[in-house]
């Protein structure tokens, strides 16, 4: 531009500079409003940015009638959890095995004598005691020969009497030759047949006795009813089946073991078993019986397990799950049972990933953030789990406020339950990992 350029041109041009100028002033002093406002309300923390610290502190003075506050809070509220250190043990193999519940007794009450039923005394259900009556059928022939019986045994009693009496009399006429042979003879003749009718009429009676009370069907051992398969009026014939009967005060599981495992057990050897129809309870059972023939196409024995049952809360035919130590130790990981979260087709832990190291040796007042965990159980082992997936012995696994947490989400350990440890020892089985291969 050429020195003679009009002044006022010249003016125009400095003009846009302050313009610029002026906008970046505000720019400088908006960006600072907001950096403050970052760090009051938790957003940035002020230390890392030169705010709060002894050389520029930072007040919040609050609202009117509050005293200023020293430094604020370094970002988040943390959410306070509970937890329980995961922990890990040497156990021995352990195989789950599938199978199903029956009574250890089962039996189809027949009839053991014709006749009319006449009461039916239980029903579906019914709890019973040996020797408790069933049925009865209807017994009034049987009374009416019984009496019969009866009368010809008081008769055949007397006329017994009075041959002994002339036995007596005519051996004493026979001592003094008052008689001939032949007349002794004869008296004890009479005199035999006598006794011979009441033994025949007492095995008459005994009979009629025994038909009358086998007319009443009883229980031959404690137990449910679990069919009923007569009616009141309904004729029955000896051997009929009248009731059925199941004890499940102890019942028995059926499980095929293969034959490489078969070596490992023997009878008395101790189970676990769980019922899916009962979730939560286990039962200790114990084998009471090996087949020494395995199933040709499976290769595989089958073994018989006998379970306690004082509840009768095990019905036959439950579908069962028995756990038995079949192998070398192997290490595992327990959690607390409060630790499992299931979100739809997820089994989840949650665990602290420590920022720092904790203020107290316990672990209370840890400071982290949230980690999700999804895992496989295992079998349960008291207050505590075996789990599968990427959890590691002492991990701060979260058992309290689980429900509501988030990856990534700030908490702060408030407490850190103390639960007592499975021992680790091969005897003390607990599984192994469902995803490896066992075979069958």
């Amino acid at each position: 531009m050429s020195s003679d350029a009009n002044p006022s041109e010249r003016t125009s041009l400095k003009l846009p500079a302050a313009i610029v100028g002026l906008i970046l002033v505000l720019g400088v002093a908006l960006g600072a409003l907001s950096v403050i406002a970052a760090v009051r309300f938790g957003l940035l923390d002020g230390r890392s940015i030169g705010l709060g610290s002894a050389e520029m502190p930072l007040m919040d003075h609050g609202g009117p009638g509050d005293e200023p506050r020293g430094e604020s809070p370094p970002g988040p509220m943390a959410a306070p959890v509970e937890v329980v250190p995961a922990v890990e043990i040497v156990a021995a193999e352990r195989v789950e095995l599938l199978g199903t519940a029956s009574p250890v007794r089962e039996s189809l009450v027949a009839s053991e004598v014709d006749g009319l039923l006449s009461e039916l005394r239980v029903h579906e259900g019914d709890a019973v005691r040996r020797g408790q009556v069933l049925v009865r059928l209807r017994t009034a022939a049987l009374e009416q020969q019984l009496n019969a019986a009866h009368a010809a045994r008081a008769e055949t009693d007397a006329r017994l009497a009075r041959a002994s009496t002339d036995f007596d009399r005519l051996a004493s006429l026979l001592e003094r030759a008052a008689i001939s042979r032949r007349e002794y003879d004869q008296a004890v003749s009479d005199r035999d047949a006598f006794v011979q009718g009441v033994a025949r009429l007492d095995a008459e009676v005994a009979r009629l006795e025994d038909a009358l009370e086998r007319a009443a069907v009883r229980a031959p051992f404690s137990g449910r009813v679990s069919a009923v398969h007569v009616e009141i009026g309904e004729w029955v014939a000896q051997g009929d089946e009248i009731i059925s009967l199941v004890d499940l005060s102890e019942v028995e599981v059926a499980v095929q073991i293969a034959e490489r495992y078969i070596s490992a057990i023997q009878v008395g050897f101790p189970v676990d078993v769980r019922l899916d129809a009962l979730p939560g309870r286990d039962y200790a059972g114990i084998v009471k019986a090996i087949v020494p023939q395995a199933m040709p196409e499976a290769r595989t024995f089958p073994v018989l397990i006998r379970v306690q049952n004082p509840d009768l809360a095990i019905k036959g035919g439950m579908a069962a799950r028995v756990s038995a130590q079949l192998g070398s130790p192997e290490p595992a990981v327990l959690v607390s049972k409060d630790a499992i979260v299931r979100r739809g087709d997820q089994v989840l832990v949650f665990r602290v990933m420590a920022m720092g190291p904790p203020p107290e040796p316990s672990g209370v007042g840890t400071r982290g953030v949230i980690e999700q965990v999804s895992v496989d159980i295992g079998p349960a082992r008291g207050q505590w789990q075996v789990v599968y997936g990427a959890v590691a012995e002492g991990d701060l696994v979260i058992v309290r406020g689980n429900e509501r947490v988030f990856p990534g989400q700030p908490v702060q350990v408030s407490a850190v339950r103390d639960l007592a440890v499975p021992m680790a020892d091969p005897s003390k089985p607990i599984a192994i990992d469902p995803r490896q291969e066992t075979g069958s």
